[in-house]
């Protein structure tokens, strides 16, 4: 079974290989390594990631896994080039593990668990073992897994072998081998049941979160072929469903950054002796159950409502408990708060969600390493709830790391704090298959930012300006390390002040503070690796205001070269490995003309709309809708007259971005897009032309209908 933990651990013993291998490769070159040996597991193209390293078929058998991979799903225009890059690069890999001991012996237990898993829910399913028995073996024979996500494995099972909808996702693995081997075991009607119960679930996390499953509709798809049973597991299953959460944001949260936390350890906090001495934090609302069977915060809420009384909404209880079981992860940071104005601990989150029977109370545990214990009063009150996510409060949580490190030396906390992250691999592949940009532009995108060091990327609006950008910086870095890029929207009433240094009101009176750019300029100057500061709508903003005289040393070649601030009495430079990425939409007529003194100390770089691109030539095939065609074709049409319009022009055309979702598109999505997105903005274009906007209006939606 492919693990993450174990993953992490894998790719940095290989990581360390390669280095001692080829000392002359640079970190670009290695990261390329690295990233093309477990390209598989990353997009969970093979049933078990592991298991191809056995021997040289399930090798060979990855490798055509990889090719129909991009081929039929990714549309790669480059499948074949690519799948030897990759092969290759998996070669190498299991040298290493070869030279290990063979897989099997390195990976250890989780190797092939997912049978010891499959027999243990089995024999309580058939009536030979109680659930609490097995549920106790499995967390001996199967230590890399909770003993509550053992029990809700087996609710997957039995849900299964009766043909209901189960709410909890599996790993693709198990579900898998629970699919096949329950049909070997129980014969063909009991195996429908559970490809049933299977696609029933798909739908429901679709309509809930958005992801359509693809891994496992894979292993669907060849079960159903294999077995010649009539159970779709196409695209069409997603018909009708509306997700609830989108994952269509432009930048969406990255899962390894680190997050910090005020916990209060029971009322009061009475319960912080014993969850120090027991290593973990833990919450109540016990009467909940096991947290990880609820797979929404509605799905809590209705449930508190049915236990404690519908006098409430819940708000703040549902979402520490959602909180508590999904989003905080390991690595996070958690501040023990007594009352509202007092720190009394600190610690690491070093284990998932557990929901611990054998608790009397407060059953709802995580592991956590506590590294401080004490009293430290803070200036301001805190949030009065049990657990508060205080990362987006950064001011607030330098106040809590400051409270409790002023009275260390510097050196123990470099030594608490040096602790090497591992970050997920990102190369000029991925970008090309995330952004529809040939590799010629997205070259010369790069060689700018990386000799101009400051690249403005302007273009019309829903061009994909935003979504490019980050993507383009974490291909730069070789991983998606969130640490090293900073992103800021620029407004009128932005400032010097918001931006570098300035004077802000406190209880007292008046505090130097320091900006968002400062701080990112310290930050980069204390590592050679490259830094992004990632400025959007950057001509929204009074530029000369904001940079102030910082104005001259944004310049490539004056970069390094130290000037006087003007609020504290300390030399600044920017350091030669930031590089800044603005945005600027090229439609908004509000907007002034950028600052020529400024605009020279630039590159310029176009996004255009990337109908024409073989990514989007993909990504229309692959949903293989002609009345969709159809409605690109009328757009590319309507951005013919836009471009050629003397009072528009060419940076006025729609952008692609318009029409990327991972919602399906049908008939409902398509209508809704044209009537409140593209029909609202040619009225704004043509404003003074309103029998132009009836025509395009008319002609928009006849194609659709």
């Amino acid at each position: 079974m492919d693990n993450n933990n174990t993953y992490n651990k894998v790719k940095n013993e290989y990581t360390e290989y390669l280095r001692e291998l080829h000392p002359d490769w640079d970190e670009s070159t290695l990261h390329t390594h690295i990233s093309d040996a477990f390209f598989a597991y990353r997009n969970t193209i093979v049933l078990s990631f592991w298991k191809c390293f056995a021997d040289d078929t399930s090798m060979l058998q990855a490798q055509k896994d990889i090719m129909d991979y991009l081929v039929n799903e990714a549309l790669s225009d480059k499948a074949k080039e690519r799948t030897t890059n990759y092969y290759n690069a998996m070669v190498n890999l299991k040298e290493f593990l070869d030279s290990r001991g063979g897989v099997q012996q390195h990976i250890g237990y989780e190797y092939d668990c997912e049978k010891t898993i499959y027999n243990y829910c089995r024999m309580v399913y058939d009536g030979q073992m109680e659930l609490d028995d097995a549920v106790e073996h499995l967390h001996k024979e199967v230590p890399c897994f909770g003993k509550s996500s053992h029990k809700s494995v087996y609710k997957v099972f039995a849900c299964m072998m009766d043909g209901q909808r189960y709410s909890w996702k599996a790993n693709t693995e198990t579900t898998i081998y629970f699919i096949t081997h329950i049909g070997q075991d129980y014969g063909i009607e009991k195996m429908k049941s559970a490809l049933i119960a299977t696609q029933e679930n798909i739908k429901y996390y679709y309509a809930q979160t958005g992801s359509k499953s693809m891994s496992v509709c894979r292993g669907c798809l060849k079960i159903v072929a294999d077995t010649g049973l009539s159970i779709p597991f196409d695209d069409g299953i997603f018909d009708g469903i509306i997700p609830k959460q989108n994952s269509d944001t432009t930048l969406t949260a990255d899962t390894q950054t680190v997050h910090y936390w005020l916990y209060a350890a029971g009322d009061g906090s009475a319960n912080w002796d014993q969850d120090q001495a027991d290593g973990v934090m833990a919450i109540g609302w016990d009467n909940l159950g096991d947290l990880s069977d609820y797979s929404s915060k509605e799905e809590i809420r209705k449930k508190m409502k049915e236990l404690y009384g519908d006098t409430s909404s819940y708000m703040n209880q549902v979402l520490a408990t959602w909180q508590f079981a999904n989003e905080i992860k390991p690595g996070d940071i958690v501040f023990v708060k007594k009352g509202r104005k007092l720190i009394i601990g600190r610690g690491v989150v070093e284990g998932e969600y557990v929901y611990d029977t054998e608790r009397k109370q407060y059953a709802n545990t995580r592991k956590v390493r506590w590294t401080d214990k004490g009293e430290w009063e803070l200036s301001e009150q805190s949030a009065m709830k049990t657990l508060t996510d205080v990362t987006q409060y950064t001011d607030f949580v330098k106040k809590l790391q400051c409270l409790i490190d002023g009275d260390k030396h510097e050196e123990e906390i470099l030594d608490a704090q040096e602790v090497e992250e591992s970050y997920e691999p990102y190369t000029s592949d991925d970008f090309l298959q995330d952004v529809y940009m040939d590799e010629d532009r997205y070259n010369t995108l790069k060689s700018l930012l990386l000799t101009k060091k400051n690249v403005i990327l302007q273009g019309a609006p829903g061009v994909g300006k935003t979504f490019a950008a980050k993507r383009l910086a974490f291909s730069i870095m070789g991983e998606k390390d969130n640490n090293r890029v900073k992103m800021v929207q620029f407004h009128q009433s932005y400032s010097y002040e918001d931006f570098i240094m300035g004077f802000r009101p406190t209880e007292t009176g008046f505090e130097l503070k320091k900006g968002v750019f400062y701080e990112f300029c310290r930050k980069a100057a204390e590592d050679d690796r490259p830094y992004f500061f990632i400025i959007d709508e950057i001509n929204r903003g009074n530029l000369s205001k904001i940079f102030g005289e910082l104005f001259m040393l944004i310049e490539s070649d004056k970069r390094g070269v130290e000037l006087q601030l003007l609020y504290a009495d300390e030399q600044f430079s920017i350091p030669s490995n930031v590089h800044i990425i603005g945005m600027m939409n090229t439609a908004d007529r509000s907007l002034a003309m950028l600052d020529y003194a400024l605009r020279r100390r630039f590159a310029f770089f176009e996004i255009t709309p990337a109908f024409a691109s073989s990514g989007f030539r993909a990504y229309r095939t692959k949903i293989n809708n002609p009345k969709f065609d159809r409605l690109i074709a009328t757009v590319e049409q309507l951005n013919e007259v836009i471009a050629n319009d003397d009072s528009l022009g060419e940076g006025f055309c729609i952008g692609h971005s318009y029409f990327c979702t991972k919602a399906t598109i049908n008939d409902e999505w398509m209508k809704s897009v044209v009537e409140y997105e593209l029909i609202p903005l040619l009225k704004e274009y043509w404003f003074d032309e309103a029998t132009k906007v009836k025509d395009w209006s008319r002609t928009l939606r006849e194609v659709i209908r």
